[in-house]
């Protein structure tokens, strides 16, 4: 079946899903990203002037402490031809149109280190002045320990005025109770993922979830990661800083997720699942899989004693492997484990897989394939494995709503 997705970007804000499960078989995985918004009506002093009005030139945007920046802009009138250049201290640039600014939101990428250069340039022949103005900062920070960011850096502390957690959004300040963040979803006594750098497997951000390319250039990931914190997707994506701090990967391997193309459903453990689109990225053009070069296939019949999940789950030192506990240069980074396929079942609605496959928080969304190849028979969205028992498990294409709505059997 032909897929044309409307690639007109609306920017909507939909309501965050984040599954909290009553039962300790079925934790949901995501692993939201820890960072500030410093919106400019509630900025500190200290900050007032990064968000004043540029009209033309050039602009510094300095926060010390910051372990990455990303910029939402409003009021950008940019002309037909005038453009708006944000380039990092390491050079990485993104250049926008208006109308491409427009489709990304106002949303930047989002580049490494606490300084950036913003640049705003005319046409050479217009006759109306270019005008843009800083919205909100976004600030990378420490990752998360059992429900609290760690301690930052002190001169963003003092740059924040001594107050950095009334600008941490409520869902990463969420408890650790409320979250899998202190549970380790590790199927026995070791954790026995290993580093992967599957081209088709993405980070979706700040969500902290997982996304992948599907034949036709859509993405699946789980409907618990969806919302306005499923803004971008990340592929190629680098070691993370010796605290665990997310590093992201070039702007030419960042892509805007178009939020009017999320079909989701989340009901439960077997009907959690998300097909979307991504807009092509900004520097080069390229949709996702074309730039990969590579895309998964599916299969709702297959049955494999073994299946392989591949993403971007916590991880640090034992004894907690990244869940609540500190965290490593491999947190949140792309890592894969095979284990034991344990059930597979279907319905109109519903299609469960349970598997004795490693995951952590930052898993949900992952694919789960069949060992020995590109064919995916599912989405991993739950934790239950313990030490000693449990399965971890996800929504399986047995599921005939799913299937249909990726467009088989039609």
């Amino acid at each position: 079946m032909q897929w044309q997705w409307n690639r007109s970007f609306v920017l909507a804000s939909v309501t965050l899903v984040v599954a909290a499960w009553t039962m300790p078989s079925a934790v949901a995985e995501p692993a939201l990203v820890p960072r500030a918004v410093v919106a400019a009506d509630a900025a500190p002093e200290a900050m007032a002037g990064l968000y004043s009005e540029l009209r033309g030139g050039e602009k510094a945007i300095s926060i010390p402490g910051a372990a990455w920046l990303q910029l939402q802009f409003s009021d950008v009138q940019l002309g037909p031809n005038g453009t708006l250049t944000i380039t990092s201290a390491a050079g990485d640039s993104q250049s926008f149109s208006q109308a491409e600014l427009d489709a990304w939101g106002g949303l930047t990428a989002i580049f490494n280190g606490s300084e950036l250069r913003v640049a705003l340039t005319p046409s050479p022949d217009a006759t109306e002045p270019v005008v843009a103005r800083v919205a909100d900062i976004i600030i990378g920070l420490p990752p998360v320990q059992q429900g609290a960011a760690e301690p930052a850096p002190q001169p963003l502390i003092n740059l924040l005025g001594g107050n950095i957690d009334r600008f941490i959004p409520k869902e990463v300040r969420r408890p650790a109770t409320q979250e899998n963040s202190s549970i380790e979803t590790i199927c026995g006594a070791t954790d026995d993922r290993v580093a992967a750098n599957n081209p088709r497997i993405g980070r979706i951000m700040p969500a902290g979830c997982t996304g992948w390319l599907i034949d036709g250039g859509r993405l699946l990931t789980a409907g618990h990661c969806t919302g306005r914190t499923m803004q971008t997707v990340e592929f190629n994506v680098p070691a993370s800083l010796a605290n665990g701090v997310t590093v992201s990967p070039p702007v030419r391997d960042q892509y805007r997720v178009i939020a009017r193309s999320v079909v989701t459903q989340n009901t439960g453990v077997g009907n959690d699942w998300a097909i979307f689109a991504a807009l092509p990225n900004s520097e080069t053009g390229l949709l996702p899989a074309a730039a990969q070069g590579a895309t998964f296939q599916l299969s709702n019949t297959e049955n494999p004693a073994n299946v392989r999940i591949t993403g971007f789950g916590l991880d640090g030192p034992p004894p907690n492997l990244g869940a609540g506990g500190q965290h490593d240069a491999t947190n949140q980074t792309q890592q894969t484990h095979v284990g034991a396929l344990s059930g597979n079942t279907g319905g109109a609605n519903s299609g469960k897989l349970q598997y004795s496959t490693d995951t952590q928080g930052g898993n949900s969304g992952s694919p789960v394939i069949v060992e020995g190849g590109n064919v995916a028979i599912g989405i991993h969205t739950n934790g239950g494995c313990t030490t000693t028992s449990g399965t971890n498990t996800g929504t399986s294409f047995r599921n005939q709503a799913l299937w249909m709505a990726i467009g088989n059997g039609m």
